[in-house]
């Protein structure tokens, strides 16, 4: 099954509290109203791992912002009232939603398969980029991460993650190169 159909409030509560952001696409929670349920239990879950004596990493909540999705508007005030730490953004540079997201201190991170892509995410103020190349999955990118790493690291020192094609160790010690 396709990663995105396993996202939901058990993985990213364990992903959280192994150390490594958590994320789930908004659309997951069905119906819209869900969402809310869903953050209120990640926040509950992470608070009391955090009472524990250990932080939890941050997590994420994926935004598809296309006109396609009918529920851009409910999902980002679900995630405002939540303070999302992290809010992956998609399909469309994500202008609204920024502001939105920086009220509170989180940041933005916005997919992009190609170097027009990301020019456009940075002017529209993004804090970092997903590199999404060949080999990841759901709409990904046809370029080499490798590739696309390089020519986006020439016009931004800001924060990336590589999405595609690393597989193993040596992947990501090539990456880190």
């Amino acid at each position: 099954a396709p990663m995105y159909i396993a996202s939901g409030v058990d993985l990213v509560v364990a992903q959280c509290k192994a150390g490594v952001v958590g994320s789930l696409p908004a659309l997951n929670a069905r119906p819209k109203e869900e969402l809310k349920g869903w953050l209120d239990r990640i926040e509950a879950e992470l608070a009391a791992h955090r009472a524990g004596g250990v932080s939890p990493a941050p997590y994420a909540v994926n935004q598809i912002i296309h006109k396609s999705n009918e529920r851009v508007e409910h999902d980002l005030r679900v995630c405002v009232e939540h303070k999302v730490p992290i809010f992956i953004s998609s399909l469309h540079a994500p202008n609204e939603v920024i502001p939105a997201v920086h009220s509170y201190g989180g940041m933005v991170l916005h997919d992009v398969v190609n170097i027009r892509h990301a020019t456009k995410a940075l002017e529209a103020g993004v804090d970092g980029l997903i590199l999404v190349c060949t080999g990841a999955g759901g709409h990904a990118g046809s370029l080499s991460p490798f590739a696309l790493l390089g020519e986006v690291r020439r016009m931004f020192a800001g924060p990336l993650v590589l999405a595609g094609s690393i597989t193993n160790g040596a992947a990501v010690l090539a990456a880190q190169a």
